[in-house]
């Protein structure tokens, strides 16, 4: 195991990068063992009135906040700065004229731009598993006696809000051209098709990918120890990604999976009606390609080339917005993910409570092209345009001005653009740590079936390549 967690870590910083992304993929919901396996894993295979038991089912109401707002924030700003500093006279990290903010003569257009990205998801885990073994004969071989199948998923509704402010600096002015008077309204162009910075929150609703298991369990030690293998299959059930947006709600995904995990648990009896247990799961899963669309950078031209403007090699005066042309379709490979659960559970009776810790890593999306970039084209010659003879400006980059110290190179002849930076529009490797804390009351109905109903909370402890949530959810099962 600390191998295991070695060569995670290793993967994950020879992955870190430090440019900014234009696409966040939080972690799959289905795929979180807090939700799958707290509680219910120790009511499954210890509680001691459900050894008779052949179907199981689990609800599992949620809601998760995410509170890492500054981190979220520079994961998409340009070079994982704070905010933007909209400046015309090209000071700042954005120059306003590639956004068509335009101040009046003998002014310039200055402002800061400030995001605070809050995700929030509600919904509920569904959780059913059935014991195959239950069908067997008794002189079946163990590993069929002990066999078992689950499907597990989540129907939720997914809330992402920029929380976009901004705030005239300098001159304090307002841009010239009707409908972009602002850096806001610049970056919500009806010119463009992609890559808007909502002002508003956006939501979508549906169910996340679905997660199949097919296992078996080995007893050993009188029962007290299980140890268990499995395989895990993913039925993808999310739309392709929009890119309308920056920070755009996704549920569910294109990519199938499949992998294996292992699992168990050793259990110590504390007197007459007492007993703790050590629970345990480890998984690693394989993520295929899907087609997506994704918002791309240039690659010589820096964080958020994507939003210059770009001409055509006959008008290279009549500019047209990048970030539609830097939108395309593309193969996303995920390729790998890792996660680790470890629960200790102690039980009183019908009382339980439970204290958990789980880890997750996966890899950077791995990016193939579909679609290209239109051919000759250019980047638009600011500094030329001044002058009215305008050209191309192949090496400038979002920053740069017309005029001044930090003045966008003109090209001596046409130049075009084509190479795309496909590491700009990619999910960034991300490393979770998740501690949760649960408790849950446990009995038989009447007619004999074990229940159980629990509350629970906890934390997601992340870097800046994904979210860190708090959470609080319910459990109810029964079996049968």
């Amino acid at each position: 195991m600390k191998r295991l967690l070695i060569l995670i870590l290793l993967f994950y910083f020879f992955q870190m990068q430090a440019h900014s992304s234009s696409f966040l993929m939080p972690r799959s919901v289905t795929h979180n063992a807090t939700y799958e396996l707290a509680l219910d894993t120790y009511h499954i295979y210890r509680d001691s009135t459900t050894e008779c038991s052949s179907y199981e089912y689990y609800v599992t109401p949620f809601y998760m906040q995410s509170n890492n707002s500054r981190s979220v924030a520079r994961y998409f700003l340009p070079n994982n700065d704070a905010a933007l500093n909209i400046q015309e006279n090209g000071t700042g990290n954005i120059g306003s004229l590639w956004l068509n903010l335009i101040a009046p003569p003998g002014l310039f257009y200055s402002s800061t731009i400030t995001l605070s990205p809050i995700s929030k998801t509600i919904g509920a885990y569904f959780y059913g598993r059935f014991d195959i073994g239950s069908l067997c004969p008794d002189d079946a071989r163990w590993y069929i006696k002990n066999a078992w199948f689950s499907v597990s998923f989540a129907a939720m509704q997914v809330r992402h809000n920029l929380h976009i402010k901004e705030v005239l600096t300098g001159d304090e002015v307002y841009g010239t051209i009707p409908g972009i008077t602002t850096g806001i309204q610049a970056f919500n162009n009806p010119a463009w098709l992609y890559g808007k910075l909502s002002p508003f929150a956006l939501k979508r609703s549906g169910v996340d990918d679905i997660q199949l298991k097919l296992g078996t369990n080995y007893y050993r030690n009188d029962n007290r120890n299980r140890f268990g293998l499995y395989l895990v299959a993913t039925i993808p059930t999310g739309n392709t990604p929009r890119a309308r947006f920056l920070f755009e709600p996704l549920v569910g995904t294109k990519h199938g999976a499949f992998g294996f995990g292992i699992m168990g648990d050793y259990t110590s009896c504390l007197g007459e009606c007492g007993q703790w247990s050590i629970l345990y799961d480890c998984k690693y899963r394989y993520l295929f390609a899907g087609r997506e669309l994704r918002s791309f950078d240039l690659l010589e031209n820096g964080d958020w080339s994507r939003y210059m403007l770009l001409v055509n090699a006959a008008a290279t005066s009549v500019s047209f917005p990048a970030i539609n042309s830097c939108t395309l379709a593309a193969r996303v490979t995920p390729g790998s993910q890792v996660e680790y659960w470890l629960a200790f559970h102690y039980a009183y009776c019908q009382w339980n409570i439970e204290l958990g810790y789980n880890l997750w890593w996966r890899a950077r999306d791995h990016i193939t092209l579909l679609g290209s970039f239109p051919p000759d084209t250019g980047i638009y010659d600011l500094a030329g345009a001044v002058m009215g003879t305008p050209i191309s400006a192949s090496t400038a980059n979002i920053s740069e001005s017309a005029i001044g110290p930090n003045k966008a190179p003109s090209d001596g002849v046409f130049t075009p653009s084509q190479d795309l930076n496909t590491v700009s529009a990619a999910q960034l490797s991300a490393l979770t740590n998740s501690i949760y804390l649960a408790f849950s009351y446990n009995d038989i109905t009447d007619d004999g079936h074990p229940w159980l109903i629990g509350i629970g909370g906890g934390y997601e402890f992340v870097d800046r390549n994904s979210l860190a949530q708090g959470s609080i959810w319910g459990k109810l099962g029964i079996m049968f």
